[in-house]
């Protein structure tokens, strides 16, 4: 268990695994949405959303907002 300021918190591991789930799920998505579109660099996508979270998520879903649902 994890204390701050003195206060046990055991939900702290469930949520980091929420939270890591997530994350995995977003790269997950968009790497296969990016290989979908036939983008070369669907790995790096993939991977910079693992390391950097959410700005990858954003710029992805800004770059490719008028492009529609992949196909």
């Amino acid at each position: 268990m994890t204390l701050l300021s003195g206060v046990a918190l055991p939900w702290s591991l469930p949520l980091t695994v929420v939270v890591y789930g997530v994350v995995v799920a977003a790269a997950a998505w968009i790497y296969r949405d990016a290989r979908a579109r036939g983008n070369r660099y669907a790995a790096v996508w993939g991977v910079s959303t693992l390391v950097f979270t959410i700005l990858p998520v954003l710029a992805y879903l800004y770059l490719h907002r008028d492009a529609g649902p992949a196909r």
